[in-house]
């Protein structure tokens, strides 16, 4: 017998706001992640136009737009010249009720998302990681260990990997991942400015 409908690997933003979104549906989940906390530098830094779509289904899109800021246009500098201006404040104008980049780092959406989760009674099983997994009769048997050195098996009627580009469930069915890794290294500034006219 299942102890749990979905079994969620991976604590990001894909997988918390995919349990928000399966507990709304009233479906239980269960969620672990490898990692002994959330992320804690600013990783992805805008929220898609869709995303914030969803969001506002589940309530959380104007915590969001709150939180964050609006990129309304890019300048574009070349050894010390002004190169270039983008406008981006009309980006999807017609098309979406939120037509910019939007700006929320990652650290605090995760943040923002696994209180979500605790409100609703859902926990975030921290250090948990996913050892292997066998199905039977309709059911996926899932070995997890955590830091302990402890291990337990979870049945669910659905396993969902959410665990990122070197997924431990992508990997455990064989299916690949197209695409490479950027091989330069590149800085992205986070901080806070305030323009004057």
């Amino acid at each position: 017998m299942a102890q749990t409908e979905v079994l969620i690997v991976g604590a990001g933003p894909s997988g918390l706001v995919l349990a928000l979104c399966l507990h709304r549906l009233g479906v239980a989940v269960r969620i672990v992640d490898a990692a002994s906390g959330p992320g804690t530098t600013s990783r992805a830094l805008v929220v898609q136009a869709r995303t914030l779509e969803l969001y506002r289904t589940l309530g959380l899109d104007r915590q969001v737009l709150d939180a964050g800021h609006p990129i309304l246009a890019l300048n574009l500098w070349a050894e010390g010249e002004h190169r270039a201006r983008v406008e981006l404040g009309a980006l999807g104008g017609g098309l979406t009720p939120h037509p910019f980049v939007h700006v929320y780092p990652q650290d605090r959406h995760e943040a923002m998302l696994v209180e979500r989760l605790r409100e609703a009674g859902i926990e975030v099983e921290r250090n948990c990681t996913l050892l292997g997994f066998e199905e039977h009769g309709g059911e996926v048997l899932a070995r997890l260990r955590r830091a302990s050195g402890e291990t337990e098996t979870c049945g669910a009627l659905w396993l969902v990997g959410c665990d990122g580009a070197r997924s431990v469930v992508r990997h455990l069915i064989d299916a690949g991942f197209p695409g490479g890794t950027y091989r330069r290294c590149s800085t992205w500034p986070t901080s806070r400015a305030t323009a004057r006219p």
